[in-house]
């Protein structure tokens, strides 16, 4: 934890990408957001998802991919590399040292009483010998990490060969037959950038999963890392692999944030999603509500997403960016989105997921004996 995985991994993604390679970034903690399940399961269900979504990144022509996550024994790294025989995994640990590693975790503001368990975590990885290369990110800047990271590594991902793509897969798919059971709930949340719309999904897919219901959560921006790429086809389809896998581990229910900025993409998002109900739920902010949380995202607030877009840019930058995300909701005002449309002017986090949860029915209403 706080070892720079998750940015340092997106700054390799970027600076291939910008050098022209057609690379692809997966955050193993974003296709494994299903709980409650037992600890055990985790690298299963992470390298099942992978493995999944691996084949409609090499259907759209994926070079290379890298991997954001934590595995601690050489037994979990073969439940990924068990599924994926075709791929070449290098394996590399980032460290640092416990004084930086303390101030780097205590600055995120989240869960600060996990300090000590995340510095005991660093130093029982110390010892260990399972990884192919080990990098220190103690006092470098991301970029610099990330070069050092590829140089250790050979100058990954080195030589690349044109890919033999797998024949292509069907766009949707298939119906659920008329005996199914009764649909599963999905709550998609929609609205302007900045809105709330990631913030809020989290926040109801884990009240949920305080109840003892096995609720499943993928925020769309997390699933189809791939640059460039025919972006709407590719996250319907690692939609469609990653919730096959939380249903096969007996997810009862669904909250997916984002990426739907147009009726027909979530119409096409939500046709990877059979045997569902969906309910669309379109937060609101007034510009001036949207200003503040732009500006709050670009000085590194709210939650470490990778690729955020808005986070370290200057005072105009944010200022286009809060005008854009006005006209945004503006423009989905008009057009009336949604199911329901829930205003978040004013309001905590938490007040607006339940309002959402109350105005959806008490979703995900599950019946009775369901949990």
């Amino acid at each position: 934890m706080a070892a720079g995985k998750s940015s340092v991994g997106w700054e390799v993604f970027t600076q291939l990408s910008r050098s022209g390679v057609k690379v692809a970034f997966v955050d193993t903690d974003q296709i494994s957001l299903c709980h409650p399940l037992p600890q055990d399961v985790t690298h299963g269900l992470r390298a099942r998802n992978l493995a999944a979504m691996w084949a409609n990144f090499r259907q759209e022509g994926m070079r290379c991919l890298v991997l954001a996550g934590f595995v601690g024994t050489s037994e979990e790294v073969r439940e990924y590399t068990t599924l994926l025989p075709e791929a070449a995994f290098t394996l590399c640990r980032l460290r640092v040292g416990s004084a930086e590693l303390k101030e780097r975790f205590l600055g995120r503001g989240w869960r600060p009483e996990l300090v000590e368990e995340a510095v005991a975590e660093a130093d029982a990885l110390d010892r260990s010998d399972y990884a192919d290369v080990c990098v220190d990110t103690g006092g470098l800047a991301v970029p610099e990490a990330a070069r050092l990271v590829r140089e250790r590594a050979g100058g990954w991902p080195g030589a690349l060969t044109a890919p033999a793509l797998p024949r292509d897969l069907p766009r949707r798919p298939p119906a659920p037959q008329a005996d199914a059971a009764p649909p599963v709930p999905v709550l998609w949340l929609r609205g302007a950038t900045a809105v709330g719309k990631s913030t809020v999904g989290y926040e109801i897919f884990s009240q949920v999963h305080r109840t003892g219901v096995r609720a499943a959560y993928v925020d769309m921006k997390q699933i189809g890392a791939l640059d460039p790429a025919d972006s709407r086809r590719l996250k319907a389809r690692n939609l469609a692999a990653v919730w096959a896998g939380y249903r096969a581990v007996g997810a009862q229910c669904l909250v997916v944030s984002g990426e739907a900025d147009s009726d027909d993409a979530l119409q096409d998002h939500a046709e990877s999603l059979p045997g569902t109900a969906v309910t669309v739920c379109r937060l609101h902010a007034g510009p001036a509500t949207l200003a503040e949380r732009v500006a709050l995202r670009g000085r590194g607030g709210g939650p470490a997403i990778p690729g955020d877009g808005l986070r370290g840019l200057g005072p105009e930058a944010l200022k286009r960016a809060a005008e854009r995300a006005a006209r945004e909701a503006e423009a989905l005002d008009r057009a009336g989105a949604g199911d329901l449309r829930i205003d978040t002017d004013g309001r905590s986090v938490r007040e607006v997921a339940a309002d959402v949860r109350a105005r959806g029915g008490n979703w995900p209403n599950l019946p009775q004996g369901a949990r």
